[in-house]
């Protein structure tokens, strides 16, 4: 389409030029005298009056001679227009044809950049592809460096605290002469230290063998101990059943009395809430312009005084609206007025 356009304006260029070369050449005879007359190559006309025929003859004569000269004259002046002109149509035709050769070096050079185009476009969603790939190894990377970092954080610290150990044993190795190095005295210490395991596993065998015979003692202590106890719970268990006995018996007299008063309380709510909704059903129904039949059921009653209410507060509502319209109506009347 670019290419097309481009053609185009280029052909529109060139009729430009070709009317106005036209309209150089191509005048009528009224422009060619005008023209004439502007360069001041026609003869003025001379005021004879009073002058025989004869000089009026030869006095045209001398200006249709100057008449032919500047014909003459205004054709080789053509002519030699009509040269430049063919001279100008070769080299506008030259033009034309160069212009068609570029207008097909361009198409050419707009497709190479339109693949050239399409393989960098496929090249930077490669690139992007691999970008957001490589960013994302990155991310990973980088909390991998981090929690390696925490890592040796943690190391370093650990070996801080181990340091303090460390020149504990340098001076100790200066104070005794036993040992002349570090490995020597942990060597000694990894021997006391074993030595040390296998005295307290003897140790804690003989704790165990003394609290297998506590145990036993204990045991059989606990036995008679729990054989009385057991006596005695039974004899505090019959006198825990006889008072519970007794303490249910009380309770359940209780929970009778209560729940007798309760039911009272309840058919007294119940008998007034069936008065107030008879005595607002009778009123509902005595107002309302509906014929309601003498409804004995409570819900019933209930529905149609829900109903009634909703009626009325509709009414309500249409009426501030039909006060609100008038008084909109009259606030009109005010402003015209």
């Amino acid at each position: 389409m670019r290419v097309w356009a481009i053609a185009g304006e280029a052909i529109f260029q060139n009729g430009q030029a070709e009317e106005a070369a036209e309209k150089d050449v191509i005048m009528d005879d009224g422009e060619f005298l005008k023209s004439l007359q502007t360069k001041k190559m026609l003869p003025h006309t001379l005021v004879l009056e009073h002058v025989c025929p004869a000089t009026r003859l030869l006095e045209k004569r001398r200006q249709m001679f100057e008449v032919q000269e500047a014909l003459e004259a205004h054709k080789q002046e053509f002519n030699r227009k009509e040269e430049v002109f063919k001279r100008r149509e070769e080299g506008l035709k030259r033009k034309d044809l160069e212009l068609q050769e570029s207008l097909i070096r361009f198409s050419k050079f707009l497709q190479e950049n339109d693949s050239k185009r399409s393989r960098a476009e496929k090249k930077a969603a490669d690139e992007i592809k691999s970008r957001l790939q490589k960013e994302k190894e990155i991310e990973a990377l980088q909390d991998t460096l981090e929690g390696l970092k925490t890592e040796k954080e943690k190391v370093h610290e650990i070996l801080e605290k181990n340091m303090r150990y460390q020149h504990y044993l340098e001076t100790v190795l200066e104070v005794v002469d036993e040992y002349q190095e570090v490995p020597e005295l942990l060597m000694r210490h990894a021997t006391l230290k074993v030595t040390n395991h296998d005295l307290n596993e003897h140790q804690k065998q003989l704790e165990e063998l003394t609290e297998k015979t506590r145990a036993e003692l204990q045991n059989y202590v606990r036995q008679k101990t729990e054989s009385i106890l057991n006596l005695n719970n039974k004899l505090s268990n019959l006198k825990k059943e006889l008072e519970g006995y007794e303490a249910e018996a009380l309770a359940h007299e209780t929970r009778k009395d209560y729940s007798l008063q309760v039911a009272s309380q309840k058919t007294l709510e119940f008998g007034q809430v069936i008065m107030s909704t008879d005595n607002i059903f009778n009123r509902c129904r005595n107002r309302s312009r509906i014929a309601h039949p003498a409804e004995t059921n409570p819900l019933e009653q209930l529905e149609v005084i829900g109903n009634y209410i909703s009626d009325l507060g509709a009414i309500i509502r249409q009426n501030k609206l039909e006060q609100l319209r008038k008084a909109q109506k009259h606030d009109d009347k005010n402003a015209l007025l």
